[in-house]
């Protein structure tokens, strides 16, 4: 079973279409901000698509500080049910 990280990275890569160089941009902590495809727009198809995955409703006021891999595991990991 994938683990809560790989998870995120799967629906992150899948939703931005991302290929493996932009994979293993994506797993470091600022590769976000590397990310041309992360445009804002693309952020709230993210969270929706995290949502979906994880079957859980993501606080608004957070969206804007989900904007990596590790601050989407730690919300998720203490938000899921």
């Amino acid at each position: 079973m994938k683990n809560t990280a790989d998870r995120v990275i799967g629906v992150i890569a899948n939703a931005l279409q991302l290929d493996e160089a932009e994979i293993v941009i994506l797993k470091d902590t600022s590769g976000y901000k590397k990310l041309r495809k992360w445009t804002s727009a693309r952020h709230a198809e993210i969270m929706v698509a995290l949502e979906d995955e994880f079957g859980l409703t993501i606080d608004e006021t957070s969206i804007p500080r989900l904007v990596d891999v590790s601050r989407i595991v730690d919300y998720i990991d203490a938000n899921a049910r």
